[in-house]
């Protein structure tokens, strides 16, 4: 059966020199990963390019760590014809590999043939009696060095070389074909066109930095003469969403190729295919970037050769918390892959190799209430215990002093990783029902195409490819199409026009602005209507399959967009606006399904914001979308904030106010649907305005426009939640509490509160009042987790900038259905109680391993009191419990060696099965080879016979000649 291998693999020579080279001369011998490299030369090219070629490679070997175990080196050279100067395992030092080079001596030739010298190095010199390590994973490069283009073809050898998992890179000066280099390399990143070889040692910053990004290559097939045989390896059959958060900082600049190998050794190690093991990816620093998503790629090779490309976003600030919390909120959901509503364990593994500066242990919990199982790999400056406790349980927190030692960290990961949910102690955590993104959608994007938003063109493309790239997009499943807009309509390409996501995004890459003075977003929207939402054009509405539409305006609309938006609502579309800079919320709002379907930003740049929430509504499966199209924003709610209104907050109220209208602004407000309420505190509460105070969305907004800092020196929550209680959420003031209808509290503090919040609190949770809690700058974290209704419901940021993450979190919660709320609320408090039943428990088991370790201390004293006084009884004899924990162990790792060994079996039978194919078809081949001799021989035999008749007649014609001539004298 034929199954692919990964080999795991850092950069090739960029890796070894990037950030160095301006330091090259000082010859510092860098830390890097295994590999085998090996140099092949073109030995036409002219003594002074051969001469510059040789210093290239010396200088390469002088900062490498050479050795059998760490780096080889490998060189041979071609005309007509290949030769070998060292194999891998020629020479072990430095010093033999230089003296070695002078070897390679340049040759006249006007023709060379690089397609055998491909084939001579994969033949002869990928081997293990040659020194190449390709079977044991070390990653194996071939830098091709050529003056002139190949007089036989390099297709074929080119292709048989990265079957067998080699990188081959080609640099090529002179007469090089550069399309030939092109066939020749693995990727078009590392062909190399240079003037002169001669100016290479000087200046080789531009291919070696190009080669810095490599970390991974397929492999299908292990080289063997005469046939290439093909190879299996075991992989672990595992069912897990497993989710990289990776450190992207500049705390790991230098060392990142040792974490792009650990993330590959992992992947080496899983079976990733949709109903296996799913694998995503996004990189932080100061900021999350979503890498690739859960169902972004549905085998091995193209996560590996996804994260080969990966780049650093770079940074000196390191905000982890924030990018946990993002990862929840946005790897772990059905819409990007997450199959958590089936059952399938959910896995984070953060890879850190700085200090985090943020808080981390509050989403953590948060994390493993959600049922995720958090790994922590780190290494560096990161703060190892920390770490201990972020990790779900701190046996699956690993730390290592060197990055170099990460790659072989995989080892020692993969058995948990693997391992059953209950081996962990993970306690699952109960969804609701959700079937995992999918289904049939067609789904349409108009955006305005005018010459207002050509320099901001850039952020809507990205919206688009974040919006789409979650969903599973097919001609049976998810069809998209783009329009530009301005005055008329400019179709980009319909429903029907491309069949996968990788048409659609190369489609949207390549978009640019089609140009105009003004929107016409009414006729548009007709358009849309009448042609793009048209069977023939690839919409699919006669089928019942879902229709969305996505309206992007910069500007205000010159035209009526009311009529033709309730138009297409009444087709069955569903419209989501999206109104930036200059557009009209108005507008944006009719052309919505609902208000709660429009969204405002004032720069594109925050258009990023948006998709994880279009999302949501385009992924529901279609019965869930019915109900909550019939629904308007949740329906009645009465939504109050108490927010921070001392003197230390004035420079940052501006980000208060947009904070608070985000937070309304999809909401559907009115006397009869949603009202609202701001109230200010500092030492007393100060209210604004009350919740029956306003009666439109518009007044709400221009209330909040018009606030300004009420004063004060300090806070007084605890007062000002009791206020709450009493005066806002009373039926005289507008409260609906009587009603039954669900009654929100936001509490917005930057400082810590001087009076106890925890009381008057947990009085307004008694009322029905659900609060939320967020905490800027000085606030007290666990006040904020105190005012709470849980702590998943508390949310703290850094700075008040960073309030504009939250309000899509506070929305999903404010805008659910009153039935699903209230199985919200109940399934949180729940799982909050088995968070604090776990951490009671593992205090217990804290306090038992100190009472073991003070009774070892004491040589067998018996001695049953705890560091703080306290008799612990646990039923058992705590050595007894420590017998029955090394055993376990014992068990644990003897369980694991009989499974490799297994592994290693089952490998060398495989090896045996292959070696006897090997026989056969070498007994074969001989025997042909036979046959072959014999029909040569017989050949050789008539041909002889031939020859004496032809012999005899040259003789009888002389002699007729002879007599011929006589005649004739």
């Amino acid at each position: 059966m034929r199954r692919h291998r990964l080999l795991p693999l850092c950069a090739l020579l960029g890796v070894l020199f990037a950030g160095l080279l301006p330091n090259l001369d000082a010859q510092e011998v860098l830390t890097v990963g295994n590999r085998d490299v090996i140099f092949l030369i073109d030995i036409t090219m002219g003594t002074q390019s051969i001469v510059a070629v040789r210093d290239f490679i010396k200088r390469f070997v002088d900062v490498m760590p050479i050795g059998p175990d760490q780096v080889q080196v490998g060189v041979a050279q071609f005309s007509t014809t290949p030769r070998l100067v060292m194999d891998l395992n020629s020479y072990g030092t430095r010093d033999e590999i230089n003296n070695a080079l002078s070897g390679i001596r340049p040759r006249p030739g006007q023709t060379v043939n690089i397609g055998a010298a491909l084939d001579f190095v994969r033949t002869n010199m990928l081997r293990p009696e040659k020194g190449s390590r390709l079977q044991r994973g070390v990653p194996q490069l071939i830098l091709l060095m050529t003056s002139k283009k190949s007089s036989d073809s390099v297709e074929e050898p080119a292709r048989a070389l990265l079957r067998t998992g080699a990188l081959t890179l080609a640099a090529g000066a002179k007469t090089a074909d550069v399309d030939e280099l092109r066939q020749i390399a693995f990727s078009e990143n590392v062909v190399f066109a240079l003037r002169d070889f001669r100016a290479m040692p000087r200046n080789p910053k531009a291919i070696l930095d190009s080669l810095s990004t490599l970390a991974g290559v397929v492999v299908t097939e292990v080289p063997t003469e005469p046939v290439v045989e093909i190879t299996t390896v075991q992989t672990q059959r595992v069912v897990r969403d497993i989710v990289f958060l990776v450190d992207g900082s500049n705390y790991i600049v230098s060392s990142f190729p040792y974490v792009r190998d650990f993330i590959i050794n992992v992947v080496n190690q899983l079976d990733v295919r949709p109903d296996r093991v799913q694998i995503g990816l996004l990189q932080f620093a100061e900021r999350p970037r979503i890498e690739f998503y859960l169902n972004s790629y549905s085998n091995r090779q193209d996560v590996v050769n996804k994260i080969s490309q990966l780049r650093l976003t770079g940074g000196s600030v390191l905000k982890t918390g924030a990018a946990m919390n993002y990862a929840l909120s946005n790897m772990f959901q059905s819409s990007t892959g997450s199959r958590r509503w089936q059952g399938v364990q959910q896995v984070l593994v953060l890879i850190t190799g700085g200090p985090a500066q943020d808080e981390l242990k509050s989403v953590a919990d948060k994390l493993a209430l959600a049922g995720v199982l958090t790994f922590t790999v780190s290494s560096g400056q990161a703060d190892q215990a920390l770490l201990q406790s972020v990790a779900f349980v701190p046996d699956l927190a690993y730390h290592d002093a060197q990055f170099s030692n990460l790659p072989a960290m995989a080892e020692l990961v993969m058995p948990k990783l693997i391992a059953e949910v209950n081996d962990t102690d993970v306690t699952t955590a109960s969804f609701p029902d959700e079937p995992v993104a999918g289904g049939e959608r067609d789904v349409a994007f108009l955006i305005d195409g005018t010459d207002n938003v050509r320099a901001d063109f850039p952020y809507i493309r990205d919206f688009i490819i974040k919006v789409i790239e979650p969903l599973d997009i097919g001609i049976d499943k998810v069809r998209v199409s783009v329009v530009q807009h301005s005055e008329r309509p400019s179709p980009s390409f319909y429903l029907n026009t491309y069949q996968t996501k990788d048409e659609v995004i190369r489609a949207v890459n390549g978009l640019s602005v089609a140009g105009g003075r003004s929107l016409n977003t009414g006729a548009a929207l007709r358009f849309m209507k009448d042609t793009i939402f048209s069977e023939r054009l690839g919409s699919r509405t006669a089928q019942n399959v879902p229709q969305f539409l996505i309206v992007l305006s910069g500007s205000r609309s010159r035209d009526n967009v009311k009529e033709p938006a309730g138009s297409l609502k009444t087709e069955g579309v569903v419209p989501f606006g999206i109104g930036v800079k200059d557009a009209d919320p108005k507008q944006i709002e009719a052309i919505s399904h609902n208000p709660s379907f429009a969204f405002i930003v004032k720069e594109f740049s925050e258009l990023s914001t948006i998709p994880g929430q279009l999302n949501t509504y385009v992924s529901l499966p279609k019965e869930q979308l019915e109900v909550v199209l019939q629904q308007v924003a949740g329906g009645e709610r009465d939504v109050a904030f108490l927010i921070d209104g001392t003197d230390n907050v004035r420079a940052d109220f501006p980000y208060i106010r947009d904070f608070i209208i985000k937070v309304i602004e999809p909401l559907d407000i009115g006397i009869d649907k949603v009202r609202v309420s701001v109230v200010q505190h500092s030492e007393r509460p100060s209210p604004s305005f009350y919740l029956n105070t306003y009666q439109t969305k518009d007044e709400v907004i221009r209330a909040v426009n018009g606030l300004s800092v009420a004063g004060g020196r300090s806070l007084n929550t605890g007062a000002a939640l009791r206020f709450m209680k009493d005066t806002i959420f009373s039926e005289r003031l507008g409260s609906r509490t009587a009603q039954n209808v669900p009654q929100f509290l936001i509490v917005l503090s930057g400082s810590s509160s001087r009076d106890n919040v925890k009381e008057p609190a947990g009085s307004l949770k008694t009322e029905g009042v659900v609060p939320f809690g967020i905490g800027v700058k000085d606030a007290d974290p666990k006040q904020i987790e105190a005012i709470s209704h849980n702590p998943s419901f508390a949310f703290i940021v850094k700075e008040f900038s960073e309030l504009s993450t939250i309000p899509g979190q506070l929305n999903t919660y404010v805008s659910l259905p009153k039935e699903q709320l209230e199985v919200v609320l109940q399934q949180e408090i729940r799982l909050w109680k088995l968070v604090d039943e776990r951490e009671k428990m593992m205090e217990q088991v804290k306090k038992l391993k100190a009472q073991l370790e003070q009774k070892t201390q004491k040589n067998g004293t018996e001695s049953n009191s705890s560091p703080d006084g306290e008799i612990l009884e646990n039923g058992t004899d705590p050595n007894i419990i420590e017998l029955q924990r090394d055993s376990n162990r014992q068990i644990s790792d003897l369980k694991f060696k009989l499974v490799k060994a297994e592994q290693e079996v089952t490998a060398l039978e495989q090896n045996v099965t292959r070696l006897e194919g090997q026989v056969v078809r070498y007994k074969s081949a001989a025997e042909n080879a036979e046959k072959v001799e014999d029909e040569l021989k017989a050949e050789i035999l008539k041909m002889e016979r031939e020859l004496r008749s032809a012999l005899d007649k040259v003789d009888e014609l002389e002699s007729n000649n002879s007599h011929l001539s006589k005649r004739l004298e």
